[in-house]
């Protein structure tokens, strides 16, 4: 079974990052005044909907996949809802709160709860980091909502800012919530200065990796991605298979490589692993996370037209 661990779906781009960010076709995004490709250019309507990835999923055998969100993108809430609602036993859903404005946690968290039911919540921490003034991921407003996770047995994915900036934040909410189940994003920001110290933080026993990104942070090599395998060997080292999964961070990843370029670097590279290594890191470690069930008729990889003789 392999599971995708880190994916975005989204309806209408909304996002905010101190600048506003819109889509306007063929791929093309703005934030702010600047325009960038920020997603395929053959998403033509600036979506990235659900039927277009599981028909990826499929073709690459990919069993199920874990949606997480970003406030690049905007609350995606609504529409996350619906895709949970028709694939249940493909997709993980992580709602989204807007933790940089504290305040309002609770209320919101109650809403999305009542509303939604996700059984995760995103935290892009890094933005967190970077208001003024700063928000810490100890505080007491951010802590309510850690708490009320815990007691409904919910999953926090969060993405740190670079190196440690925020790893003794993350290590002391660990510590104190030792019943939430905690994934780092973007493999700990590898090839970052104080990445070692991030990746440390799945030494904890509540505490797990996904790699969502990784190809990102590698994209001057392309594939194979020698560093990006390295860096899982250095991982595997450290805190063992069982705390690592492998995620796409699709569809931003597809404007430099395709989706199963994002797979196959480890699919057919990581030379290290043992089969049963490979076999958790690709899927056994989400599975026993995010409680998917074994499908009952495995993806398979569909040979491409190119590769008949």
């Amino acid at each position: 079974m392999i599971i995708d661990a880190h994916t975005h779906l989204w309806d209408i781009i909304t996002g905010d990052i101190g600048q506003p960010v819109r889509s306007i076709g063929n791929g093309l995004i703005t934030i702010g005044q600047q325009k960038l490709l920020g997603m395929p250019a053959f998403l033509l309507d600036g979506r990235a909907p659900v039927e277009t990835f599981i028909s990826l999923m499929n073709s690459t055998g990919v069993d199920a996949a874990v949606v997480t969100q970003e406030y690049l993108d905007g609350n995606q809430n609504e529409y996350l809802a619906e895709v949970s609602k028709k694939y249940p036993e493909r997709f993980f859903i992580h709602g989204l709160l807007e933790f940089r404005n504290p305040d309002a946690l609770s209320e919101e968290f109650h809403h999305m709860r009542e509303t939604f039911g996700f059984n995760g919540i995103k935290v892009p921490a890094k933005y967190l980091a970077e208001t003024d003034p700063r928000i810490y991921l100890t505080d007491s407003r951010l802590t309510a909502v850690f708490e009320k996770m815990k007691r409904n047995g919910m999953i926090l994915s969060i993405d740190l800012a670079s190196g440690d900036t925020q790893v003794e934040e993350m290590r002391e909410i660990s510590h104190a919530f030792h019943g939430l189940t905690i994934v780092i994003g973007h493999f700990a920001m590898t090839n970052r200065l104080g990445w070692m110290k991030q990746l440390s933080l799945a030494e904890e026993p509540n505490i797990y990796i996904e790699s969502g990104g990784i190809t990102w942070l590698f994209r001057n090599e392309g594939p194979p991605f020698p560093g990006a395998q390295e860096a899982f060997r250095t991982a595997v080292d450290l805190v063992g298979a069982d705390k690592l999964m492998w995620g796409s961070d699709f569809p931003r990843t597809l404007v430099d490589f395709t989706y199963e370029q994002t797979l196959d670097f480890l699919r057919n590279g990581c030379d290290f692993l043992d089969a049963g290594q490979k076999s958790t890191i690709l899927g056994g470690t989400a599975r026993k996370v995010y409680g998917f069930s074994e499908p009952v008729n495995p993806q398979q990889r569909i040979t491409k037209i190119t590769e008949l003789d």
